[in-house]
């Protein structure tokens, strides 16, 4: 009986301590899905940003706790094919320059504040099976992602991500 007596008491100091904001890990904190909202590239010599995929970009950014990664970036609003089964250069161009798809392995740096992405495949076939690094800060349910080498051109490119809380988000 005096077991059964500890277990509230157990339960309240777990929750005390989640709420008062007891700190994880970055990785713990960094597993889920996260609902892309923004995107802007961010020229540091003139503090000029650009909205590299609109003002209402659409994606997933995906860490599973088994440290694999899948991020699905899109521009809304690209040209429908003319043709459904065979796009032409011009449209599938258009296609291309609105995506960016990767996936592949994920590594947290605590320290750093940073993940080490290995990219298995993506959008980008020069980025196939290779290594690149990101930096990241959590803030709630608020994820900064920034790539300091952007394909995107100079600059750095920041993209911010809200937890996904939903099957509609």
């Amino acid at each position: 009986m005096k077991a059964l007596r500890s277990i509230p008491i157990a339960a309240a100091l777990t929750c005390a301590a989640l709420s008062t904001g007891a700190a994880e890990p970055l990785k713990q904190q960094l597993v889920g899905t996260w609902r892309v909202t923004s995107f802007v590239n961010v020229n540091e010599r003139t503090g000029k940003t650009t909205q590299v995929f609109g003002s209402d970009p659409k994606g997933y950014f995906m860490f599973d706790a088994a440290d694999h990664f899948s991020i699905n970036l899109m521009r809304p609003g690209r040209p429908k094919y003319a043709r459904r089964d065979f796009p032409l250069p011009p449209e599938t161009r258009a296609a291309l320059e609105g995506i960016i798809v990767m996936f592949g392995d994920y590594k947290v740096n605590e320290s750093e504040q940073s993940i080490s992405l290995h990219i298995i495949g993506g959008s980008f076939p020069a980025w196939d099976n290779t290594d690149q690094k990101r930096f990241i800060a959590i803030n709630g349910d608020v994820l900064t992602y920034k790539n300091p080498t952007p394909a995107t051109g100079g600059g750095t490119a920041v993209v911010t991500l809200k937890r996904a809380t939903s099957a509609t988000e």
